[in-house]
């Protein structure tokens, strides 16, 4: 069934329903207003013969007219109409009981142009006149009776449209709630929760749409995860080509410089009393290798910090901090608190995090000019439900300039620092502060991607 059917058949059933409650409803009252009008119609017809029938039985004209009157004066309400006994000269004897109704805007509009209508049935005893029942109609009532029927059957309309419209809201409401959750799941996948999915709702045209909406989910989940794994081999193949480069450098360049260094000394103190001109560019030689040799160690640290794999990543984050802040001497500092669970993570926790803090920092001394950089590094080994294993790093600047924009993630550091994290399968936020930004990031102790790749 189609989600346009269910609503449509839901519409028609609660229309027909609320049709026939209207119908019904007037249908059981009409049935105590026939009653009521064939009620009044006899007891009309009763008081007449009752008269008649009076003045037949008595003796004389005035105990006639006597009988007559009390039958009249003693007779019930009648519906619509009033009874009245007149005498020979039309003066009246007695009424039967009745009321004038208040005239509104209903009976204004409604009542007919001739008003009331009456007619006289005359009284004979023995041949003589004895006067006349004069029957005079009495819209009025019959008006009072239709207002009261009007407020009802407008009451009843009232509740009738009242109680489809709620339940063709519910069910408008409840057919489309599955919009809603569709909503709600591209909201997900638009945040980057590819694992979200549809589930079935036994509609047809929803059905369809959450089939493909799942194998959009699928097919882009699993290129995430192909993207991400090729960004970890990636950078895998970054750091074996960085340490094959620091290993060139410092095999095949250090030696040749540090021969040139020795060859400059040698010539130096050779020619110093011979020929000094020739010992003073000797030693500007040696000063010169000395200087390329002490450049080519900072190249080294930043392709290859050996110290990760011989003094850790405490004491290597501590040596680059001390590099940057010696290089800029008093203008910035930078803290680090790093928890003891940090010291024992993987060779590929390491060198992520400690890429991380290199890139932040090169961040806040050269780009947001900050003056101080908090570091905090924590690792929680215990898994939850809510909360599996993780690391979580958190850089902190201050003292800097406010950034002109919002921080996209889209500039080259920063979003190699973002496919860094989600190649092992955590995420990077990145929020502007009035002095500079604060990032936060946090990677699994063990990278998903790689296990599914693996396993």
């Amino acid at each position: 069934m189609y989600l346009h059917t269910r609503l449509l058949l839901g519409i028609l059933a609660v229309t027909l329903f609320a049709l026939l409650v209207s119908v019904l409803v007037p249908l059981a009252s009409l049935r105590q207003d026939v009653s009521r009008e064939t009620e009044a119609s006899m007891q009309l017809s009763g008081l007449l013969l009752d008269v008649e029938a009076g003045i037949r039985a008595s003796d004389s004209a005035a105990a006639a007219t006597a009988g007559a009157a009390q039958k009249v004066r003693t007779a019930r309400h009648l519906r619509h109409v009033s009874v009245t006994l007149t005498d020979q000269t039309g003066a009246p004897l007695a009424a039967t009981p009745h009321e004038t109704p208040a005239i509104g805007w209903l009976e204004r509009l409604l009542l007919p142009q001739g008003g009331e209508r009456s007619l006289s049935y005359p009284l004979l005893y023995g041949g003589q006149v004895l006067g006349a029942l004069r029957v005079r109609s009495n819209p009025l009532s019959e008006f009072e009776e239709l207002t009261d029927r009007v407020a009802s059957d407008i009451a009843l309309l009232a509740v009738a449209i009242l109680v489809m419209a709620v339940s063709i809201y519910w069910m408008v409401r409840r057919g489309l709630r599955p919009v809603g959750a569709i909503k709600a799941a591209l909201t997900h996948l638009a945040a980057g929760e590819l694992d979200t999915r549809l589930p079935h709702y036994r509609l047809k045209d929803l059905d369809e749409i959450g089939d493909r909406f799942n194998h959009c989910a699928s097919a882009l989940q699993e290129a995430a995860a192909s993207r991400r794994e090729l960004t970890r081999r990636l950078i895998g193949v970054e750091e074996e080509e960085r340490t094959r480069l620091a290993r060139e450098l410092h095999d095949e360049l250090g030696q040749t410089l540090t021969a040139i260094k020795v060859d400059a000394a040698y010539i130096a103190r050779e020619a110093a009393s011979r020929a000094p001109q020739i010992a003073a560019c000797a030693q500007g030689i040696e000063v010169l290798s000395a200087e390329v040799m002490e450049l080519i160690r900072g190249m080294l640290a930043r392709l290859r910090p050996h110290g990760l794999e011989t003094v850790g990543l405490r004491e290597s984050l501590r040596e680059l901090i001390a590099s940057w802040e010696a290089r800029v001497a008093q203008r910035f500092r930078c803290s680090l608190t790093m928890s003891e669970e940090a010291d024992q993570l993987s060779p590929e926790l390491n060198i992520a995090l400690y890429r991380l803090v290199q890139e932040c920092l090169t961040n806040a001394v050269r780009h947001s000019h900050a003056r101080s950089l908090a570091i905090r590094l924590s690792a929680d080994p215990h898994s939850t439900v809510q909360s599996p294993p993780r690391v979580r790093l958190r850089l902190q600047e201050s003292g800097g300039e406010p950034p002109a924009s919002a921080p996209s993630g889209n500039g080259m550091g920063l979003l190699g620092m973002r496919e860094r994290v989600e190649a092992l399968g955590g995420q990077l936020t990145i929020h502007a502060q009035p002095d500079g930004l604060t990032l936060d990031a946090w990677l699994p102790l063990r990278s998903p991607y790689r296990e599914a790749a693996g396993g």
